[in-house]
């Protein structure tokens, strides 16, 4: 059963998807629903982590945005490439910064970039 507050989430993540270019509506096309709950559950302790990695201290989701600088700085340290770190830029840059239904819209992009970093580790060559 869906309450008020878990209907205005749904409904702002699906105007947000909506609003996606073609390339993010494909990614999100070939997700695996039987798993997106787990997902979107770690991807929810994820943003609380960048989160309070951000700001020093736990902080409610609904309080708070991730900076895409910082953004950038965590998927350095997951070993994101230079060309990606640019692609991730050139799509996040209008936004400044990220709350949370921001980054389980862009999610598909953040899997497609691990994948590929965890794939192949030492290839240099962009494949985005």
């Amino acid at each position: 059963m869906m309450d008020e507050r878990l209907f205005a989430v749904v409904a702002s993540l699906a105007h947000k998807v909506a609003t996606l270019d073609d390339f993010m509506r494909s990614l999100i096309s070939q997700m695996d629903f039987r798993s997106l709950e787990m997902r979107l559950y770690k991807a929810k302790q994820l943003f609380l982590f960048l989160l309070e990695a951000q700001t020093g201290g736990a902080v409610a989701p609904t309080e708070g945005c991730i900076s895409t600088e910082q953004l950038l700085l965590e998927l350095k340290a997951g070993g994101l490439r230079r060309d990606q770190e640019e692609a991730v830029l050139r799509e996040l840059t209008h936004l400044g910064a990220l709350d949370l239904l921001d980054f389980l819209a862009y999610l598909p992009l953040f899997i497609l970039i691990h994948n590929s970093v965890v794939n192949n580790p030492l290839d240099d060559t962009p494949n985005l």
